[in-house]
């Protein structure tokens, strides 16, 4: 646990990552709460994104520790990943289905049935994004800021525990920047 009871649910300790002598990540040490909104600020090439891909298991650190949801050994981790909902860099979108037809492929993916409504829940997520009305439509028609709301409503099918948002507010226009923060704080 942390403060207060609080449950820990990312814990790193001098985590790096190092490319061919470059540090891309360099010695991050913090901790996050459950219930805490953290935001990385930093340039391009800052290791935001690297540093997130570590937390998601997809690449390994060069040093340091990671510990998440009170887990450390990489077995254990892989299974409390199935906690994270994540968008990191641009979202896995099949371009030749309607935002459902993704949806209920990471539903499945995900192996969730909803209590045998899926349909219902997915519409709910798609509302919550803003997509509702353009459900049906092909993905491969979606602007830049559509495709960011569908691949956030992606993050969230598996009702996580803990959301990593790489650049959620990507290609957005300022009212779709404020209803992505608005949503974040309501999550």
């Amino acid at each position: 646990g942390g403060k207060d009871g609080m449950e820990t649910i990312l814990k790193t300790t001098n985590l790096t990552k190092q490319y061919r002598g470059v540090r891309a990540v360099d010695h991050v040490n913090l901790s996050i709460q459950k219930g805490d909104i953290f935001g990385f600020v930093g340039a391009n090439g800052a290791g935001k994104t690297t540093f997130m891909r570590m937390v998601c298991g997809l690449i390994r650190p060069t040093e340091g520790q990671l510990e998440l949801f009170g887990s450390t050994t990489p077995k254990e981790q892989q299974e409390k990943r199935r906690k994270i909902g994540a968008l990191i860099e641009h979202p896995a979108i099949y371009t030749n289905m309607s935002a459902l037809q993704n949806l209920d492929i990471q539903r499945r993916y995900l192996d969730m049935d909803f209590g045998g409504n899926p349909g219902k829940v997915l519409e709910e997520l798609l509302e919550m994004v803003g997509l509702a009305e353009a459900r049906h439509r092909k993905a491969g028609k979606f602007s830049l800021g559509m495709r960011q709301r569908l691949g956030l409503a992606m993050a969230l099918v598996g009702n996580p525990e803990f959301i990593i948002l790489d650049e959620p507010t990507i290609g957005l226009d300022p009212i779709g920047v404020m209803e992505i923060r608005e949503l974040i704080l309501k999550l």
